[in-house]
């Protein structure tokens, strides 16, 4: 598989005018970053960091003052009109204002079908696919402000799709979501990716959404990427205690017994009910576990799992972004 997106040493300025002094701001100061084919890959940022003009370029709404991206093959600034028919964009806080409310569900995706240079006899076939696909058939000739909020992103999703691009920028897509529908729309954003092999970038607020969805992720700060790979190896590129997480069923002292042992050195309750589940700051991962494991059962406690704590997505960003946190190497 190869890059679908390709960015190298992307700038962009952007003029910016305080207390009547011009400034020239850098909304992205030389990002570089590659995408592959099918991937389903999550671009972070605190609010300025350049993830929405990032995807504007992409998308060809926004030329880079130097520097080339790719998409699908072809270059943004000289290939526009092909990158446009390569890619669905979306961006989540146009809400259902990105649908014609007074036309039908089925009436917008052919408006947009046209738009997008789709052959009238071609567009009825995916139009039903789409209606199928996204459980959209019964409500496809309703007026769109009839819609619910969930119905609303499904049509506006099956509006990305309509030209079978291979590639989609989605924006904050869930923004603005009740939880409901924000997680029909994860759901369905799967299944485009692994039943259409649609290659997705996807940028959000919600670390745990990336974290269940994407592959891999590229953290973005003042225009640049200063972190990028899986969830699991970023969490574990930022310096943190060695800790293990363990849970039980049993009395209470098997807190004391465990918070006892030489290789604890400090101990904190997550939660507290049947299951008690707890983390402790241990000198050594290997030997604590161990020795964890045995004091619970030795003071009659029934060990449910023992395991190495691996920090959170969001931990990792909040340490990445805000101190600069990584490891050497």
């Amino acid at each position: 598989m190869g890059y679908v997106i390709e960015a190298v040493e992307l700038r962009k300025y952007f003029v910016k005018k305080e207390d009547g002094v011009k400034r020239r701001i850098a909304a992205l100061d030389g990002l570089s970053l590659t995408v592959e084919e099918g991937e389903f890959f999550g671009l972070l940022g605190p609010n300025g960091a350049g993830k929405t003009t990032f995807t504007k370029v992409l998308c060809t709404l926004v030329i880079p003052d130097s520097g080339t991206a790719r998409v699908n093959g072809y270059d943004v600034v000289r290939e526009a009109s092909k990158v446009r028919r390569s890619i669905g964009w979306l961006h989540g806080e146009t809400g259902g204002r990105a649908l014609y409310w007074r036309l039908s569900g089925r009436d917008n995706l052919r408006f947009y079908a046209y738009l997008q240079n789709v052959p009238s006899d071609v567009a009825e076939k995916r139009i039903k696919a789409l209606l199928e696909f996204f459980e959209l058939e019964d409500d496809a000739d309703r007026l769109v402000k009839d819609y619910s909020t969930g119905m609303k992103v499904k049509l506006m999703l099956a509006r990305t799709l309509i030209h079978s691009p291979p590639i989609l920028l989605l924006d904050e897509p869930t923004v603005g979501l009740d939880p409901p529908s924000a997680r029909e729309t994860r759901l369905l954003l799967k299944d485009i990716n692994r039943e259409l092999g649609t290659t997705i970038l996807f940028t959000s607020h919600n670390l745990n959404e990336v974290e269940e969805l994407c592959e891999r992720v590229a953290i973005i700060h003042r225009g640049r990427i200063i972190a990028e790979g899986p969830p699991i190896e970023i969490s574990m590129k930022i310096r943190s205690r060695m800790e293990v997480e363990f849970e039980y069923k049993g009395p209470e002292g098997v807190l004391d017994e465990v918070s006892k042992l030489p290789s604890v050195k400090a101990m904190r309750v997550l939660s507290q009910s049947d299951v008690t589940r707890a983390v402790a700051e241990v000198t050594s991962e290997n030997e604590a576990m161990c020795e964890i494991a045995k004091a619970v059962v030795s003071a009659g406690g029934e060990l449910l799992s023992v395991k190495r704590r691996v920090p959170s997505l969001e931990e990792a960003f909040i340490a990445i972004t805000e101190g600069g946190q990584l490891e050497e190497g």
